[in-house]
């Protein structure tokens, strides 16, 4: 089966492009972390991924390697809580917010003027008070943001170029009119050195032991390998007062009300819509029962949403799951329930309001200990979730999600 791009971004995606656009993770890295961030990006890989999952491990490598090459592990840690906060942040907003028929490219365009630039400014905010260098906008706005940080550090103009340049000669035994025109290819762009490199210029500079120019040079490259339509929408962030994530949140939710509006015109979705009858049908115990009538429906359904297959075929998933289930047909549910998942995460908060709640009770009643420990963790990331941790309550929670009156004979 080939599994369709979730409409937001997940956070190991996000953490990957942070990681490696600012250069503390490098594609040449001999350690495993790059190929444990690229997987995120790996459609083969995703699948087996927990794609709202903070990657904790893999923080935590990162978080070293800025902790090195700032040199201050305390600095580093304040940064990552920051850091850390966002992304549990994202993690619930992802849940509250049903991405309906909108694609990642939408998502793209609705969270960069909103919840991504609200990120991005509070990042280099915070920047600018350890050292206020230059103005952000002024950074943001440029054609070549890292040769904008260096072009303020350089507070000799080309004075400080030289010296720079004379210090790459010597310290690799290189002509300095290479390392002149280097050099210019970094001021204006959009190559970029890596942090290695750039650290060689605070060091000619004597900087190579100041936070504050330290950060400006990881934050300006990182700008740089960051579209400027993107980053405009950060600076728009700055003209702002009394700027706040749930106000960000707020416009987030409108905007993506009048995009879907939008969206939706374009397809053809049939007349007949049996949606509401099959979840009355399997949640309500004053239907009757009748299994048939069921399948019918849930056919029905597919067929009629095939136009919009690829937005709504884990809520098809999740529905004939759980008929499975009052079925008594267990283990295929299961197998639906885990491709309901799959499909819809990162597009529908029900994924964690019934899918995986619904999974964890059936998992519990079949004795999958692991499973269940897995869908625990997936609900309790989201602060979801109704099982108190304890095996003996897991039989009273799957008959509290499969009311034992909705069984068909």
């Amino acid at each position: 089966m080939k599994f369709p791009v979730s409409p937001y971004p997940s956070i190991g995606e996000i953490v990957y492009e942070v990681a490696v656009r600012s250069g503390l993770v490098l594609s040449t890295d001999i350690s495993n972390l790059y190929e444990d961030l690229k997987a995120f990006k790996d459609d083969r890989k995703r699948p087996g991924l927990d794609p709202i999952e903070i990657p904790t491990t893999i923080l935590y490598s990162i978080e070293a390697r800025l902790a090195e090459y700032l040199g201050d592990p305390y600095a580093a840690n304040l940064i990552f809580v920051g850091a850390r906060r966002w992304l549990e942040f994202y993690a619930g907003f992802v849940t509250r917010h049903d991405a309906g028929l909108l694609e990642r490219q939408h998502m793209r365009e609705l969270l960069w003027p909103t919840i991504f630039g609200v990120g991005g400014y509070l990042l280099l905010n915070a920047v600018y008070l350890v050292l206020p260098l230059v103005k952000p906008t002024v950074v943001l706005n440029s054609s070549a943001p890292f040769g904008c940080v260096i072009k303020a550090l350089c507070t000799r103009g080309s004075k400080d170029y030289s010296l720079i340049c004379e210090h790459r000669a010597k310290e690799h035994g290189i002509d300095f009119d290479n390392c002149r025109d280097t050099l210019d290819a970094w001021l204006k762009g959009p190559t970029v050195p890596n942090l290695d490199r750039a650290l060689e210029l605070l060091k000619a500079l004597g900087l190579d032991h100041e936070m504050g120019p330290k950060l400006w040079v990881v934050a300006g490259r990182l700008l740089s390998r960051t579209p400027l339509e993107y980053r405009k929408s950060i600076a728009n962030h700055f003209s702002l007062t009394e700027l706040t994530i749930a106000d960000a949140e707020k416009a987030f939710f409108w905007r993506k009300r009048e995009v879907a509006m939008e969206n939706v015109q374009q397809y053809c979705i049939g007349p007949d819509r049996p949606y509401g009858a099959l979840r009355e049908a399997l949640y309500s115990p004053d239907v009757p029962r009748d299994a048939a009538a069921v399948q019918d429906m849930l056919t029905r359904l597919e067929l009629t949403w095939e136009p919009i297959a690829g937005q709504t075929y884990h809520i098809v998933e999740w529905l004939r799951a759980r008929f499975l289930v009052l079925c008594r047909q267990n283990e295929k549910a299961l197998e639906h329930y885990q491709a309901a998942y799959n499909l819809g995460v990162g597009r529908d908060p029900d994924i964690f309001k019934n899918v995986l709640a619904e999974a964890l009770a059936l998992a519990g009643k079949l004795g999958k200990k692991k499973l269940v420990k897995r869908y625990d963790s997936l609900l309790g990331l989201h602060w979801m979730g109704e099982w108190d941790g304890e095996s003996s309550s897991l039989p009273e929670l799957f008959d509290k999600r499969f009311d034992p009156r909705l069984f068909y004979e």
